[in-house]
């Protein structure tokens, strides 16, 4: 009776381990690769693309956009790092505050300082924030009919009180919708 349920143990695992191999085939062969061709990718500096490369690897459904200011680097750094025009908490390191003598932890406001050349650069730089926490800064915000719909709306709200549910709200000219 022990050697009958062993033999059903094997089997089963030989089974079982079959199925996996052959998932791990059809997986390696046939899964679709997020190229750079297909997202975006191709359109930013070569700085930006590792990191956005490894977004994509882990969300192959994001599409990225480049958007090009034209701007100078050095004209807006020069123009961004005016005295008071940006701040920080006085409680923050001095890495992160202007050190320039007279202006040096000079409170521009309440609690507020003036921020360090190096500070306005790190803020400045959009490779600092091309992660899964902080990329959604970035996000287009303008109406787009393929994903601004009520079908992508409901696919967002799955799982929430709100899926497939009518939500009426007041507009601007105190009208029910």
């Amino acid at each position: 009776m022990l050697k009958k349920k062993n033999k059903i143990i094997i089997y089963i695992s030989l089974i079982i381990s079959v199925i996996i191999a052959i998932f791990l085939f059809l997986n390696f062969f046939f899964k679709k690769e997020v190229t750079a061709s297909s997202n975006g990718i191709e359109n930013f500096p070569d700085s930006y693309k590792p990191y956005l490369e490894e977004l994509a690897k882990k969300h192959q459904n994001w599409t990225f956009i480049a958007l090009y200011t034209n701007l100078d680097w050095d004209y807006v750094i020069k123009n961004e790092t005016v005295f008071g025009k940006n701040l920080v908490p006085k409680n923050y390191s001095d890495n992160w505050k202007n050190t320039t003598p007279g202006q040096y932890n000079v409170e521009v406001d309440s609690g507020w300082v003036d921020s360090s050349d190096q500070a306005v650069e790190y803020c400045m730089d959009p490779r600092n924030f091309l992660n899964e926490i902080r990329i959604f800064q970035f996000e287009m915000l303008s109406y787009d009919s393929n994903t601004n719909n009520l079908n992508s709306i409901e696919k967002i709200l799955y799982g929430t009180e709100f899926y497939e549910q009518k939500v009426s709200y007041l507009d601007s000219n105190r009208k029910y919708n």
